[in-house]
């Protein structure tokens, strides 16, 4: 369940959110425009159930997708 919870771009994000990258640097990271960035991060949060960025890291680290 777990593996599949987030799609394996979205686990990318979160590792470079975790990482304390902006929206911006993380888009240029990965060649992506910020606003396909802030969706990525929108979805990551209702698929993990979490409101904000700490609850995202902690919940991700917890499950081992980060």
């Amino acid at each position: 369940m777990k593996d599949n919870l987030i799609s394996n771009r979205e686990k990318e994000v979160l590792n470079l959110y975790a990482q304390g990258l902006t929206y911006n640097q993380i888009a240029d990271e990965l060649m992506l425009s910020p606003s396909t960035i802030r969706k990525h991060i929108e979805n990551i949060y209702k698929k993990m159930d979490v409101h904000n960025k700490m609850e995202a890291v902690k919940k991700g680290l917890k499950l081992e997708l980060i």
